[in-house]
């Protein structure tokens, strides 16, 4: 481990100790400081005093994390034996490998795991009675979209759910993106659809629910991957091998599947 790796390190407690100082209770400061000794501890782990020379050279060539160390031993107690302690697990025989607490690659794999499909749709908000009536204003459209429906295999209520996600039922919408009516046709997906007028119900009902169609095709009919990649780009869903992680197209995909689960 380099120096900057040990530097990073103790810049990240001190503003732990900060903030802790700042907001927290003295139980959470020790908290804190416990949570970051544990990952210190297993930098250490495993040294020999063969080394010990050789990390006081790389210490001794930037006074600041010198001074740091021994401000931050006397607080903690977590280099108290240093000097008893050899450094090997830190200077990986000269390689410029940086080790990874065990503690560290667990929070990354933790945070890896929350970002998966199941965690864009879930079950406590799926079918909530809050979307029980958010399709009442597709009644207005019931004809077009029932005709969307038969003619590319969409279901009624997923059409009308991609409505009232994209315009809330207004035919004469505009993004500041510039996608148009009822189902935010952009411009040259429009065009691609045959699309002569955008802000025709009928035009972009059935120009919306082809492209959904297609989607669902790409995507083996799985309607959480067709609406990310209604909203990101079908390149997108293929290249992160599921719904991108956008805000705006996670966000968009729960509200158009409790739309449609309601």
């Amino acid at each position: 481990m380099d120096i900057q790796s040990i530097r990073t390190l103790l810049e990240i407690q001190a503003l732990q100790t900060l903030g802790s100082t700042e907001n927290s209770s003295s139980n959470n400061l020790t908290d804190s400081n416990s949570m970051f000794s544990n990952m210190i501890s297993e930098l250490l782990g495993g040294a020999t005093t063969a080394n010990s020379a050789k990390l006081s050279s790389l210490l001794g060539s930037a006074s600041s994390v010198s001074s740091s160390i021994n401000q931050f031993s006397s607080s903690n107690g977590l280099f108290e034996n240093m000097q008893n302690s050899g450094y090997q697990s830190l200077l990986y025989n000269g390689s410029n490998a940086v080790y990874i607490p065990d503690s560290v690659q667990a929070a990354l794999a933790n945070t890896q795991s929350s970002t998966k499909l199941d965690t864009y749709v879930s079950d406590n908000v799926i079918g909530s009675t809050a979307y029980a009536n958010a399709l009442t204003g597709a009644n207005q459209y019931a004809s077009i979209i029932e005709k969307a429906a038969a003619t590319y295999n969409v279901p009624e209520k997923l059409i009308a759910a991609v409505i009232k996600q994209e315009s809330n039922f207004n035919p004469t919408v505009v993004s500041h993106a510039g996608a148009q009516g009822l189902m935010q046709l952009m411009p040259k997906t429009a065009q691609y659809l045959g699309v002569t007028n955008a802000f025709d119900p009928e035009q972009n009902i059935m120009a919306g629910a082809k492209y959904l169609r297609q989607m669902l095709d790409k995507f083996d009919n799985d309607p959480t991957l067709a609406l990310a990649a209604y909203n990101a780009g079908a390149s997108r869903v293929t290249k992160y091998g599921g719904v991108p992680p956008f805000k705006e197209t996670q966000n968009y995909v729960k509200k158009v599947m409790n739309y449609y689960t309601a």
